[in-house]
C-alpha cells in the first residue's frame, strides 16, 4: 500500500506539464507531512526535492531542469528576490497564502557547483509558543527551571547541536519572563518569531549590528533580561558574560555536546575561569528524539550492535525493547513526532569553587556523577525503557562519545 507521503508526492507532479510544479502545492505537501523544511538541490541533471520530517530527510524525487529553475523562481518570487538572482547567497523572509491559511517561510539561496540550491524553513509560531510545562521536561528538572525563575539574574546557556530544540527551549522562557511584567530585549539571526511585548532586534552586518554591538545597545535600554540568540565569537562571549555579572539575566545558546562542555566552549572563546565562575547560572544541553510510531512498533531482543554500544558505555540495557516497524501512518519510517531529552545543571557553592579554579571536564563531571546528576543518555535511555523510541535512536544522540562523558557511577 502506497504511503501518504508517496500518495501526496504524486499528486504534486499529477497532470502538470513540465516546468509548472505550483510552489503552493508544494509547501501543501510539506505542511501535510509535518516537515519543517524544503530542499530544492540541483543535480548534474535536474533537482532534487527533498523535505525534513522529525529531523531526517525524504525523498520527493526529481525534476527536470527547467521545472526545478521554475520551481525556484516561483519561491523567489514570494520572498521578493529576483528571479535571475543564481550566482549570488541571498536569504529572505515571505508568507504564502495556502488554502488551509497563511504560513510564514524564511528562504535561503545559495550558489553550488551544480547550480542554484534553494532551502526552505517553514515556520510554525505555535511550536515556539508552547509554554514551559510542554516543551517536554520531566518534572524534576521543570524544577529547576522554575526556582531559575524565581531567583533569575546569572548565565543561562542552552546548548546542543544544530535542530535541538534550542530556540524552543529560550523562547518559552521569555513567554514565562513576560508574566512577570519584566523589560526583555533579545538580539537574533535572524528573528524568527515575533513575541508581543518583547523588544527583538535583528543583527544586521551590513550595518554594523552583530550580537556584540547589540549587547551593547540593550544595555543602554534598562533592561532586566536579555537573550542572546547564539554565542559564535569571544566577541559575544565575553559581552554576554560581562553581562551577566553586572546582574542582568541573560540567556544564549551555543554549540556543545554536554552541560559542561559548555563551560569549555566559554573558555575556548576566551572567558576567564573567574568570569564563568561568577557568572553561570545554569547550563542546559538538550537532543530531539524520535518517537515510535505506536502503530507499528516492533518489541523484541535487542540488536547485536546495539548490546555491544551500551555495553560500551557500562549501561544496564533491558533485555528487550520497541524497534520501529513502518506503516502508513507514519510514512513508513518507524517514526512519528519527536521530543526532547535534557541535561541541566545549575552550579552550587562547590561546583563554583571548582569553576573558580578552572575544574576540567572530567573533574567536573566526576563531581556532578558523585551528586547524582542524569546525563542525557540516561534519560534518553528511560524513553526506550517505556517504549517511547527505540535503542538507535539513543546510539544517534551518543555517538562518539565516551563513558565518562555521559554516564553516572
Amino acid at each position: 500500500m502506497s504511503s501518504p507521503l508517496g500518495e501526496i508526492s504524486g499528486l504534486l507532479f499529477k497532470d502538470d506539464p513540465p516546468g509548472n510544479i505550483p510552489a503552493t502545492r508544494l509547501l501543501e505537501l510539506a505542511i501535510s507531512s509535518r516537515a519543517t523544511d524544503i530542499h530544492i538541490d540541483p543535480l548534474d541533471e535536474g533537482f532534487h526535492l527533498r523535505l525534513r520530517v522529525d529531523g531526517y530527510f525524504r525523498n520527493l524525487g526529481k525534476v527536470e531542469t527547467d521545472a526545478g529553475l521554475h520551481l525556484q523562481n516561483q519561491f523567489k518570487t514570494m520572498a521578493e528576490i529576483d528571479p535571475g538572482v543564481q550566482f549570488l547567497p541571498r536569504g529572505s523572509r515571505f508568507t504564502a497564502a495556502l488554502q488551509k491559511g497563511q504560513t510564514d517561510v524564511r528562504l535561503t539561496l545559495a550558489p553550488c557547483v551544480s547550480g542554484p540550491k534553494i532551502a526552505l524553513r517553514l515556520l510554525d509560531p505555535d511550536q515556539v509558543a508552547l509554554p514551559l510545562n510542554e516543551i517536554g521536561m520531566p518534572p524534576n528538572q521543570m524544577e529547576a527551571l522554575r526556582e531559575w525563575l524565581v531567583t533569575m539574574g546569572g548565565l543561562f546557556v542552552v546548548s546542543g547541536p544544530t535542530g535541538s530544540g534550542k530556540t524552543t527551549t529560550l523562547y518559552a522562557l521569555l513567554h514565562e519572563l513576560l508574566k512577570r511584567d519584566r523589560h526583555v530585549l533579545t538580539i537574533e539571526d535572524p528573528v524568527e518569531y515575533e513575541i508581543d511585548g518583547i523588544n527583538q532586534m535583528q543583527t544586521d552586518k551590513t550595518h554594523g549590528l552583530d550580537f556584540a554591538t547589540g549587547i551593547k545597545t540593550m544595555l543602554r535600554l534598562d533592561p532586566d533580561d536579555l537573550m542572546i540568540g547564539e554565542t559564535r565569537d569571544p566577541e559575544t562571549a565575553a559581552s554576554a558574560v560581562r553581562a551577566a555579572i553586572f546582574g542582568h539575566s541573560v540567556l544564549t545558546t551555543i554549540h556543545a555536546r554536554d552541560v559542561v562542555s559548555g563551560v569549555t566552549a566559554l573558555k575556548n572563546f576566551g572567558c576567564s575561569d573567574h568570569d564563568i565562575a561568577v557568572a553561570s547560572s545554569v547550563f542546559v544541553n538538550q537532543r530531539l528524539l524520535r518517537l515510535l510510531c505506536p502503530d507499528c512498533r516492533d518489541k523484541g531482543a535487542l540488536q547485536e550492535a546495539e548490546s555491544i554500544w551500551f555495553h560500551g558505555l557500562g549501561i544496564k540495557t533491558p533485555k528487550t525493547a520497541f524497534h520501529a516497524g513502518g506503516c502508513s501512518s507514519c510514512n513508513g519510517t518507524g517514526y512519528k513526532g519527536r521530543t526532547g531529552v535534557f541535561e541541566i545543571w545549575r552550579p552550587d557553592s562547590h561546583s563554583y569553587e571548582m569553576l573558580l579554579q578552572g575544574a576540567d571536564e572530567r573533574t567536573l563531571r566526576k563531581h556532578l556523577n558523585q551528586k547524582g546528576h542524569q546525563s542525557l543518555i540516561v534519560q534518553a535511555l528511560g524513553l526506550v525503557k517505556e517504549g517511547k523510541t527505540s535503542p538507535s535512536e539513543v546510539m544517534g544522540i551518543g555517538a562518539g562519545m565516551r563513558s565518562d562523558d555521559w554516564i553516572s557511577s
